[in-house]
């Protein structure tokens, strides 16, 4: 994960092609229940207005963050799995009555996997990218972009070329399991 990028723009075209090559990941039902917005060079400013006020901008560890020139913000709609799995040929599933019936709540899964195919669409093209969470300014961002009610945030990606120097989260520091440590 890249936290300090230049301000280089991407090439035209080239975000929305890592968003059509998302559309490719998997989806329970087939269900198209996930969307983006796409925030590219100035278009960039509003989400760090919203998201950063001025004490904590001006304390923000990661400054080279807000030099990325194209932010993703993935969106996903339960109720169109609902709607999915309430159709003839998934209704025996049960799924299609209510959210809890979901042991694992797909939507998520399924905008995971598409955030996942943007990053490695973003690596493939040696870019930069660093997913991140939204947090408490799920509802600003909704209203700024025009977001339906029913939509809910998986996070942003920041994508840019990388600055030459990179500084690593804390998180870093923490051990990684080994892979017979990982596998069952």
């Amino acid at each position: 994960m890249v936290r300090n990028f230049t301000k280089e723009p991407l090439s035209p075209g080239q975000a929305r092609s890592f968003i059509n090559l998302a559309r490719s990941s998997p989806r329970a039902g087939n269900t198209e229940g996930i969307r983006y917005s796409l925030l590219e060079n100035e278009n960039t400013d509003s989400y760090w207005k919203i998201t950063l006020d001025d004490n904590t901008k001006d304390s923000f560890p990661w400054p080279g963050l807000l030099n990325a020139p194209t932010l993703i913000i993935v969106w996903v709609n339960p109720s169109s799995y609902l709607e999915r799995y309430a159709e003839d040929d998934k209704k025996s599933t049960g799924l299609g009555e209510e959210e809890k019936n979901w042991s694992t709540p797909y939507w998520w899964v399924d905008g995971g996997m598409a955030t996942m195919s943007i990053l490695i669409a973003a690596e493939s093209d040696n870019l930069g990218s660093l997913f991140f969470g939204i947090f408490s300014h799920e509802d600003a961002l909704k209203r700024e972009y025009s977001i339906p009610e029913e939509y809910k945030s998986i996070g942003t990606i920041a994508i840019g070329h990388p600055a030459k120097h990179q500084r690593a989260s804390k998180s870093t520091l923490r051990g990684r399991a080994t892979l017979d440590e990982l596998i069952f």
